[in-house]
C-alpha cells in the first residue's frame, strides 16, 4: 500500500502530540474518566475538568501499546458478528494479506441521516415516522436476512425517546429488526426492557454509539457517560470518532490536522484502559476541509482524504493502533446517480490504496451523510458487487478456453461471440449490473438508471407484507416507551 507520510513526519508528529497533551491537556465532563486518568498520571484539575498528561506517561501508554499483541483484540472484535461490518464501528483488520476484499453490500443497518430524499420528487426532506416506516419495508425486501436498523428520520420524535421511538417502527414492521443507536445511556434500561418482552438477547440490539470528540480537544457529558457506559460492559472496543473541520476547529494544515485528532484519541484511549485494562482501541476519522472560497465543509475532497489517510498512518506507526479513515460515504454529491457513487467509489478506493483495506464505497447517503436516499443505495450495492471483479479470479484449466482458442487461430473467419465458451462462462465472468450505466455518464443514462432503480423500490415495498402475531407484546412495549417518555422528560 501506498504511503503518505515519511519517517521523519511520524517523530514531528510525535513531538506534537506530546507537546499538546502536556501543555493543553483534554476537557472532559466526567468525574470518573478524570478520576481514571488521575491514577494513570495524569494531572487532574477536577474544576476545570481538565487532564494534562505528563510527556512520560504518554510515551510510556504509546510504547507499550505498539508493542501489545492486536490478535486478541480481534477475537473480542469478532464477537460483535455483523456489527463489527459497519464503518461505523471504526475497526480496520490487522491481519492483511495484500488482496483485494470486496466490501460487503452496504444495507439499512444503521444510518445516521436525518433527512429523506424523495426519490421520485427528487428532493430531500426532513425525515419522518412515514418515511422510517417506508425504508423498513424497503430494507426488509431488498435484504432480508440483514434485516432493517435504525435510520434517524424520526426527526418528529423527542431526542430523548428517539431509539425508543425507532425500535417500537422496527418491532411492528421489521421481519428481523436489527436494533437501534443509543446516544444516552438512560435509554438503555428502558430498550432493554422492551428486548426482554420481545425475547431479544443480542446484547448488540441497543447499539451504543461511536464516541465523538467535540474538537479541539474536548468532551461532552452524554458522550463522556457513553463511553464509561461502553468500556464497563466489556462488549464494545475503545471506538472513538472525530469529525474536526481543519481551519474551523482543528488547524487547517494536514500537520496540525493530525496532531488534534490524534491527541484526542490518544487522551480517550489512556482513559480507556486506565478504566478497563484490556479493552481493544480503534477509531473513526472523519475530518473535513473548508472550501474559503465559498464556505462549505468537504469531507471527500482531495485536502480531505488527505488530512484523513494522514492521520490513519501517522496513529498506525507510532502506536501501532489501526484506525479507519472512514469510507466513500462522505462526500459532497447532492443529487442520486452514477455521479454520486463514482465519487463514493474514488474516495473508497482512495483509502483503499493508502490501508491496505478497501472499505464501503458508500450506505445511499448524500450531501455527507446528511439524506438517504433509497435509490442510491441501489445503485451504490450494485457498484460495490462489481468489485468482486478485482479479487483473485477463478482460474482453472475450464476457464482458459484453449479449444476455441485453437478453434479461432487469428480470427480471420471467427471470433470468440460464436463460442459455446463464451456461452457458458459470460453470466459468470461478466458484471451484469441491473441498474447502474456501463456505457458512460450522459444525463439521459443517468436519468434511466434512477427511474429503474425507482421501480425496483417501488416493487419491494409493495410486495411487502406486515409481520403478524405482535399485538401482545406491542402492546406491553408501548407502555414502557410512555413511561420512559415522562421519566425522560420527553413531554
Amino acid at each position: 500500500m501506498y504511503r503518505i507520510l515519511r519517517d521523519q513526519d511520524i517523530e514531528v508528529l510525535g513531538r506534537g502530540v506530546l507537546e499538546v497533551l502536556e501543555r493543553v491537556g483534554f476537557h472532559v465532563e466526567n468525574r470518573e474518566l478524570l478520576s481514571a486518568l488521575e491514577r494513570g498520571g495524569a494531572e487532574v484539575d477536577f474544576q476545570e475538568h481538565r487532564a494534562r498528561f505528563p510527556k512520560a506517561m504518554t510515551r510510556e501508554f504509546v510504547d507499550a501499546v505498539r508493542a501489545e499483541d492486536k490478535r486478541p483484540w480481534a477475537a473480542r472484535i469478532a464477537g460483535m458478528g455483523e456489527n463489527v461490518k459497519t464503518v461505523y464501528s471504526g475497526w480496520v483488520p490487522y491481519e492483511r494479506t495484500g488482496e483485494l476484499a470486496a466490501p460487503y453490500a452496504p444495507h439499512l443497518f444503521h444510518q445516521l441521516a436525518t433527512f429523506y430524499y424523495d426519490d421520485e420528487r427528487q428532493e430531500k426532506r426532513k425525515g419522518n415516522r412515514e418515511d422510517y416506516i417506508h425504508l423498513i419495508k424497503f430494507g426488509d425486501m431488498l435484504h432480508p436476512q440483514a434485516g432493517s436498523g435504525h435510520s434517524l428520520n424520526l426527526t418528529e420524535a423527542a431526542p430523548a425517546i428517539e431509539p425508543l421511538e425507532a425500535a417500537m417502527c422496527q418491532l411492528e414492521y421489521s421481519h428481523h429488526p436489527r436494533g437501534v443507536y443509543v446516544q444516552d445511556v438512560r435509554q438503555i434500561e428502558f430498550l432493554q426492557e422492551i428486548e426482554e418482552i420481545f425475547g431479544i438477547d443480542d446484547p448488540y440490539w441497543h447499539w451504543v454509539a461511536n464516541i465523538c470528540t467535540t474538537s479541539p480537544l474536548k468532551l461532552d457529558k452524554l458522550a463522556a457517560e457513553r463511553f464509561v457506559h461502553m468500556l464497563k460492559t466489556g462488549l464494545y472496543p475503545a471506538k472513538l470518532a472525530a469529525m474536526p473541520v481543519s481551519g474551523v476547529n482543528m488547524p487547517v494544515t494536514t500537520g496540525g490536522s493530525a496532531v488534534i485528532v490524534a491527541a484526542e484519541f490518544l487522551a480517550m484511549w489512556m482513559a480507556a484502559r486506565a478504566i478497563a485494562p484490556d479493552v481493544p482501541l480503534a477509531g473513526l476519522v472523519i475530518s473535513a476541509t473548508l472550501d474559503m472560497h465559498g464556505g462549505q465543509v468537504a469531507f471527500g475532497a482531495y485536502d480531505a482524504l488527505g488530512r484523513r489517510i494522514a492521520t490513519a498512518e501517522f496513529l498506525r506507526e507510532w502506536t501501532g493502533i489501526e484506525v479507519s479513515p472512514s469510507i466513500g460515504e462522505w462526500t459532497s454529491a447532492c443529487r442520486t446517480g452514477m455521479f454520486a457513487a463514482l465519487e463514493k467509489a474514488y474516495a473508497a478506493m482512495t483509502v483503499a490504496a493508502f490501508t491496505g483495506y478497501h472499505p464501503e464505497i458508500g450506505l445511499g447517503h448524500l450531501e455527507s451523510g446528511l439524506t438517504l436516499s433509497p435509490v442510491q443505495l441501489l445503485i451504490e450495492r450494485e457498484l460495490t458487487d462489481g468489485l468482486r471483479f478485482l479479487e483473485h479470479p477463478n482460474i482453472d484449466e475450464a476457464s482458459l478456453g484453449l479449444e476455441a482458442i485453437a478453434e479461432i487461430g487469428f480470427g480471420f473467419d471467427r471470433n470468440f461471440l460464436q463460442e459455446d465458451h463464451t456461452a457458458r462462462h459470460f453470466r459468470q465472468a461478466s458484471w451484469l449490473p441491473a441498474f447502474f450505466g456501463r456505457n458512460g455518464w450522459t444525463p439521459e443514462e443517468d436519468q434511466r438508471i434512477k427511474e429503474k432503480s425507482l421501480r425496483k423500490v417501488k416493487e419491494l415495498v409493495a410486495a411487502y407484507r406486515k409481520p403478524a402475531g405482535r399485538e401482545e407484546p406491542l402492546a406491553k412495549a408501548r407502555a414502557v416507551v410512555e413511561r420512559a417518555r415522562r421519566e425522560l422528560g420527553a413531554g
